[in-house]
């Protein structure tokens, strides 16, 4: 029974998980003229291939080993080599991000269709976010097979930030094919949740959970602050968060913010009520806001999150000139990332406890119930049923939390288990670090000002 009760959260999760791509799936819509048989049968595949890799993580690095091996011994990276690492997936957000951007924008400007896109300035940037995974992967396989012993379980738990490298880059290299196959199948007619572009923005944030993870095991473990006493070594673990948060709003928020430009879906038969806007920004911000006070110990982080999201999202917007791009959303984002800060700093301060997942959950709800008329204000929504709205809003915000708390205590255990058995101290300086992003950054400045349009 005690098994049983320990394995019930994931078997809800797994149902849950279940339930959401298919929901997605069908939110995201079959192309126009598409045989519907043929489009779930599609979806069915690559659900069972994201199902393989989900079996093979659990095999290689959470479950049970076979009795007659035993426990591998645990080897851990120095420290510069985790902040490098880090330093180069998080570059490849930033380009992915900036890229993402960038793209949209030339494809509502120019409406260049699918295949003549392929080399344009906005993809490359996005394939060089998406080669810093793969060299990483590469990397980690080449420094398991000649650094690590045993049978492949046992060289992944030696090491599992090097084993879950090599996963990502292997789930990288299912996600990138996985949309010229669905243009092959259905044409140029798909919609920004088509199931190809989920699975790349999953395949994103797993690159940028790994880059956090690098990044906060160079560090030991701190007691709580707040945002006052931040130090600037904890810098990156912010821009890495701001990262997922922009593309991850960018993608699920993408319809709802061109209806803001003019631009209506009807033809599509798409309908996107009130309550999956809400339940998308909830479960982005709880996700995001909820690791960055927990990975960092500081009530404050969510908050400086959402700002350093909104002000780059903004900047973006000024740097191409596009008044047809938002940023609305990650307005509306502020107030439950504030909830998530204020929630931390009773619990850590004045409680001088962790905070806890379920009271995550219940302040980010009440925030949410406070922003529905924010909410509806930006986007211009009239109909509403606040009942669903509350409904979707509570799910999602238990849900997510749960889930995010689960994430959150994996990143502290690598941590711990990094700083233990690491033999070298000394990190990159934060100076070197900023140093080589803004030299990235200006790199990609003169790419993108140099850029000739398209037509």
């Amino acid at each position: 029974m005690t098994k049983l009760n320990q394995r019930l959260p994931w078997i809800f999760a797994a149902v849950a998980g279940v339930a959401i791509f298919a929901a997605f799936a069908a939110w995201g819509g079959p192309p126009v003229e598409a045989n519907i048989e043929l489009f779930w049968l599609q979806a069915s595949g690559f659900f069972l291939v994201i199902c393989v890799f989900v079996l093979a993580f659990w095999r290689l690095l959470v479950g049970p080993l076979a009795p007659n091996l035993r426990k591998p011994q645990t080897d851990a990276l120095p420290s510069r080599t985790r902040e490098t690492i880090a330093l180069v997936l998080a570059s490849g957000g930033f380009s992915t991000v900036i890229g993402g951007v960038w793209d949209e924008l030339w494809h509502r400007s120019y409406g260049i269709p699918f295949g003549e896109d392929l080399l344009w300035r906005p993809h490359l940037l996005m394939y060089f976010g998406f080669a810093t995974a793969s060299v990483a992967g590469f990397w980690a396989l080449l420094y398991l097979n000649r650094n690590l012993r045993g049978n492949f379980q046992q060289r992944f738990r030696s090491n599992p930030l090097v084993g879950l490298l090599i996963l990502n880059a292997a789930f990288l290299f299912y996600a990138l094919p996985a949309d010229p196959i669905w243009h092959w199948i259905f044409g140029e007619d798909i919609t920004a949740w088509s199931v190809p572009h989920l699975i790349l923005l999953a395949s994103f944030v797993l690159t940028q959970l790994l880059a956090l993870v690098f990044h906060v095991s160079t560090t030991r473990r701190r007691d709580w602050r707040s945002i006052f006493e931040f130090r600037l070594g904890d810098s990156l673990s912010l821009l890495i968060l701001a990262a997922m948060l922009l593309l991850w709003l960018q993608l699920m928020l993408i319809d709802w913010d061109a209806t803001l430009a003019g631009i209506r879906f009807e033809w599509l038969g798409l309908y996107r009520p009130e309550w999956l806007l809400a339940a998308n920004l909830l479960a982005c911000v709880t996700f995001t806001g909820l690791l960055a006070t927990r990975a960092l110990r500081c009530a404050g982080a969510a908050t400086a999150v959402g700002l350093l999201a909104l002000v780059i999202r903004i900047g973006l917007i000024e740097l191409f000139d596009a008044e047809m791009l938002q940023h609305v959303a990650w307005i509306a984002a502020l107030l439950p990332l504030l909830a998530i800060d204020i929630y931390a700093y009773y619990s850590s301060a004045i409680r001088k406890r962790e905070p806890d997942w379920r009271g995550t959950a219940a302040a980010v709800i009440v925030a949410m119930a406070v922003n529905a008329p924010v909410i509806r204000s930006l986007y211009h929504l009239e109909d509403s049923n606040n009942l669903a709205y509350g409904a979707a809003i509570i799910m999602t915000g238990i849900g997510v939390s749960w889930l995010a708390n689960k994430v959150a205590d994996a990143v502290l255990r690598e941590r711990a288990a990094s700083v233990a058995g690491s033999v070298e101290s000394k990190t990159i300086k934060p100076s070197v670090s900023f140093g080589i992003l803004g030299a990235f950054l200006l790199f990609i400045f003169f790419f993108i000002v140099t850029a000739s349009p398209p037509i």
